[in-house]
């Protein structure tokens, strides 16, 4: 007897909300998913377009910046996905600079 399609709507969704957990630890664990893993960069200025280069942890779309501010020596922005509408903040750290 097959089952029904309430019965399979049901269990995809399960499965989808795994896989949507799963991911969203994966993406707290790459360089600058989290406070204690920030990406470092050079500069204030390449922060804004490297963290809407990054897709959507979600659905794989593009991001937007919707905030982009300094706390406790990290810069965190939050984006926003364009499709989903899902956000995330990202944390950089400047390198710092030595004199020549």
């Amino acid at each position: 007897m097959a089952a029904r399609k309430r019965t399979d709507r049901r269990t995809k969704d399960r499965e989808t909300e795994k896989l949507l957990v799963a991911r969203t630890k994966l993406a707290a664990l790459e360089s600058g998913g989290s406070a204690e893993r920030p990406e470092v960069v050079q500069s204030a200025s390449v922060i804004e377009p490297q963290a809407e280069s990054r897709p959507c942890y979600a659905c794989g779309s593009g991001t937007r910046v919707e905030e982009h501010r300094a706390e406790a020596g990290l810069r965190v922005v939050a984006v926003r996905c364009k499709a989903c509408g899902r956000t995330r903040s990202l944390y950089f750290q400047l390198a710092s600079r030595t004199l020549n």
